[in-house]
């Protein structure tokens, strides 16, 4: 084996070595971190129709009712995708 061989080779295997080494998780330092996953949030059923929607479906059964605007009544179309309504 040629000296540049060897060189091709050590450097092969140096650049194959070093991501492995950087996965290697360490464990050094000894603090013990507590890595909280991050909060989902989800959206209200009734809110899926709109904020102003959801506020007037949660208001209270004796409160003042709701001014109506323009844009409270949407025409429906088919070509939309429907949206999910659970019980």
């Amino acid at each position: 084996m040629t000296k540049k061989q060897l060189v091709q080779r050590a450097l092969i295997g140096t650049a194959l070595a070093l991501p492995l080494a950087a996965c290697g998780g360490g464990g050094g330092g000894g603090s013990d971190s507590v890595i909280t996953p991050p909060v989902v949030v989800t959206t209200a059923q009734e809110d899926k129709f709109g904020i102003p929607f959801g506020i007037d479906f949660r208001a209270a059964m004796n409160s003042e009712p709701a001014s109506v605007s323009d844009g409270d009544i949407v025409p429906v179309t088919l070509t939309n995708d429907p949206i999910d309504i659970t019980p």
